[in-house]
């Protein structure tokens, strides 16, 4: 057994108390926390054989990025309504795709991830199969839950079986670090037998479901016309709702529709960059939080947000409710922070594992250099997590373990060359873009 000893930190444990330690140390044992607690203490339990010094460093839990979509684009489909852009762009850019530049997309998303602290993300992209390898090589979490879609026209996405078939191969996989969950992209894409058969199959498999719901105030009204209910009713009366069950975006939510969610115990996905950018609407969460649903944060892809950086939408997250809410304790900076750790963690069922800094937990931790102009001054547990939350950038993350190895060290990603990912994607990326402008479809 190895021992590692993250020491003389501000330790920020996310556990139930919200409890600080200002000269805090993490007893890190293989893959786990051993043990948590003032440095002197720890230094005086155990004879560790390596000491971190986290000296003017922040450590908190690995962050957990509840929704995204591994892809390209990034920066060329600007300013545009959610649907058109939808339509417009990123369709047409599915239709091109190839397996190699998924792979491709994969290696540099993970890698801007874990350099921007996210330890655990649940993407829904294609091609999955290459997901769960670079995953495994890199040494990250994720929760794999692929675009299923079955309706006419839209024959380039993956089949229900062909989500069975993921499940079967990589489910719990690179020691469990990988999990695959079943992908329903929207009722626009998905017909009512695809949602039914899923939740059947789900429940067989015992692994969540992970969907988009109520986005658009006008596809939500489309969708209520249609079927005479609210999408999350359809959603509850096709029996996908579940607490295995994530739905992404909740903008448009009644609230009906939000006691609907919290007796199902179903969780939800909050993407505030993404649905500003899209300008799709502020999502309730401070109602969703009072009804009592899990509430994680996501990013959505770097198509629809540009940055996969979960810092940002902790930050995102609390200002849009104040200015929304003209209140300004909407979303406080400790609920911010657990939103995009504990939060996510419950949303995926694996809030015994991961999501604050507890012994017995898996130890994905992140320390941030908090030595910056931007983060000072200093006041220890009085200060930390508003800065975090407000201040903060990828770039000043400077170590992340996951299950207690070291993915991002001194700020390097030790996984793979950098510069050798970006060019290979780079350059999949313009081949992808002119076939599909050249309607060369996969």
């Amino acid at each position: 057994m190895t021992e590692v000893l993250v020491a003389g930190g501000t330790v920020v444990t996310v556990d139930d108390e919200n409890t600080i330690y200002e000269d805090g140390a993490v007893l890190v044992a293989d893959d786990e926390i051993r043990d948590v607690g003032p440095t002197a203490e720890l230094e005086s339990k155990y004879d560790a054989d390596e000491t971190v010094d986290a000296s003017g460093r922040v450590v908190i839990p690995g962050l957990i990025n509840l929704h995204v979509h591994s892809g390209f684009i990034r920066g060329l489909a600007e300013d545009l309504p959610v649907w058109e852009w939808l339509v417009e762009h990123v369709d047409p850019t599915h239709r091109a795709l190839r397996r190699e530049d998924a792979r491709a997309a994969y290696e540099l998303c993970y890698a801007e991830m874990a350099k921007a602290g996210i330890t655990c993300t649940l993407d829904m992209y294609r091609y999955m199969e290459e997901a769960a390898e670079v995953v495994d090589d890199y040494g990250l979490r994720a929760v794999l839950s692929p675009y299923v879609a079955d309706r006419d026209g839209f024959e380039y996405f993956p089949s229900v079986q062909d989500n069975v078939d993921l499940v079967e191969r990589h489910h719990d996989t690179a020691d469990g670090r990988v999990k695959v969950w079943f992908g329903l992209e929207h009722i626009e894409y998905c017909t009512e037998a695809a949602y039914r058969r899923v939740a059947d199959l789900a429940a067989e498999y015992g692994v969540g479901i992970h969907t988009h719901g109520e986005e658009s105030p006008k596809k939500a009204q489309e969708l209520t016309d249609k079927y005479g209910m609210r999408p999350i009713e359809v959603f509850e009366d096709w029996g996908i709702l579940s607490p295995k069950t994530v739905v992404a975006h909740c903008v448009w939510l009644t609230n009906r529709e939000i006691e609907v969610l919290a007796e199902t115990d179903t969780s939800v996905a909050h993407c505030p960059t993404s649905n500003e950018k899209l300008a799709s609407g502020v999502a309730p969460v401070p109602k969703l939080l009072n009804h009592g649903v899990p509430v994680g944060l996501g990013t959505d892809g770097i198509k629809e947000n540009n940055r996969l950086d979960v810092i940002q939408e902790m930050k995102n997250a609390a200002l849009l409710q104040k200015v929304h809410r003209l209140d300004a304790r909407a979303i406080p900076g400790e609920q911010a922070l657990r939103m995009a750790t504990m939060g996510g963690a419950r949303a995926l069922g694996l809030d015994d594992e991961i999501g604050s800094i507890e012994a017995g937990k898996q130890a994905d931790l992140v320390l941030l250099d908090f030595q910056q102009p931007h983060l000072s001054p200093h006041f220890g547990a009085e200060n930390v997590v508003p800065n975090l939350v407000h201040a903060a950038m990828p770039s000043d993350v400077e170590t992340v373990f996951v299950a207690g190895d070291r993915v991002v060290d001194d700020g390097d990603f030790r996984s793979g060359d950098q510069d050798a990912i970006i060019e290979n994607y780079d350059e999949k990326a313009k081949a992808l873009v002119e076939r599909r402008d050249n309607e060369e479809w996969a």
